[in-house]
Formats: C-alpha cells, structure tokens, sequence
C-alpha cells in the first residue's frame, strides 16, 4: 500500500485478478525455484552430514526431503518453460490460457453385437475360471483366500453386463431420442 495524492488517500497496488484464480491460479515461479533450490541444497546438506553421523532414519528423511524438492524443481522449471501465462508480473496482465486445437473426432460409431457378446463372455469367463480355481485348487492352501476369490466372483457378472451394453445402439437411440423431444419442446410447455 502506498500513499499517493492528498493526505488520507490511498491507493493499493496490486495484481490485477483474472477473477478465476482457484482455477487458473498462478504464483511467483521463480520464488518457488529458489526455495526448491534452497530445500534441495539443505536436503543434500542434511544427507551428507546425517551420513556421516551414522544416524540412518535422518538420512532416509532428508533424501525423501531431497525427491520431493527435487520433483518440485522439475514442475516449477516446466511452468517457467510453459511461457509467460504461469509467470505472473507487472508486465503480465492475467488471462485465460488459449485452449488447445482439439482434433477432429471421429462420429460415434457402436460397438457390434458380436464386439458386445465378446466382452460378455469373458468377463463371465474370467468370473467362472475364478470360481473354478477357488473351489477346486485355492481352497487346499486358504479357505479364505477362496472366499475373497469368490467374491470378487460375484463382483464381476453387474460389471459385465454394464460393460457390455455400455455401446449399444439402443441406448444411444434413446439418448438422442430424448435429446431431440427435449429441443423441439414448445417453450410454454
């Protein structure tokens, strides 16, 4: 804050806000690299003198110390290297990154019904080879680990038939049926 013009004014200089910064935040990178750097060169002071001591759990904890600042340099250098959005200074009025040129998706097309059938039988397959195997060979070792075979057993005839019919054409009709009763609704209705 400083104080400008007549007595009592002030005025605050400030970054101006983009108004989305939980979304789009961005922060000083460069003070972020020299704190990582800094973490890091006390990391690695802190390996080298705990080594030396012969104190083991010290050492292991300021060579995790040193992963994580050395994980934090790396992303706060990919930003800086990102260009001038993630670098916010005076010269930087904030703004919204430019979404990237997506490419042209292919249309939709359903799976086939053989496609379909396909997933089905072997997830069912997959399903009764765990049963078998639980009931005939796992259960001489662990009683238990046949019952938690099985119940993953039973976990996976829901998911098969969900993820059989995930692509079919029937449902997909009905979406877009529902989508075209919705857009030529009268509006008063």
């Amino acid at each position: 804050m400083s104080e400008t013009g007549s007595p009592g004014t002030y005025h605050y200089h400030h970054r101006v806000r983009s108004g989305d910064e939980p979304i789009h935040a961005r922060s000083p990178l460069r003070m972020r690299l020299t704190l990582a750097l800094v973490g890091l060169a006390n990391g690695l002071a802190g390996v080298i003198l705990f080594a030396l001591l012969g104190s083991q759990p010290l050492t292991w904890a300021f060579a995790a110390l040193c992963v994580i600042a050395s994980i934090n340099v790396a992303v706060v250098v990919h930003r800086i290297r990102q260009g001038p959005h993630y670098q916010p200074g005076p010269g930087i009025p904030p703004y919204r990154p430019v979404p990237a040129e997506r490419p042209a998706q292919r249309p939709y097309t359903p799976a086939t019904p053989r496609t379909r059938h396909r997933r089905y039988l072997i997830m069912m397959g997959v399903c009764v080879t765990l049963l078998i195997l639980a009931w005939t060979w796992i259960r001489l070792y662990s009683v238990t680990a046949a019952v938690v075979m099985s119940a993953a057993a039973a976990l996976i005839p829901p998911f098969a038939a969900i993820l059989s019919n995930v692509d079919s054409p029937i449902l997909h009709e009905e979406e877009n049926q529902n989508r075209d009763d919705w857009q030529h609704r009268a509006p008063g209705a």
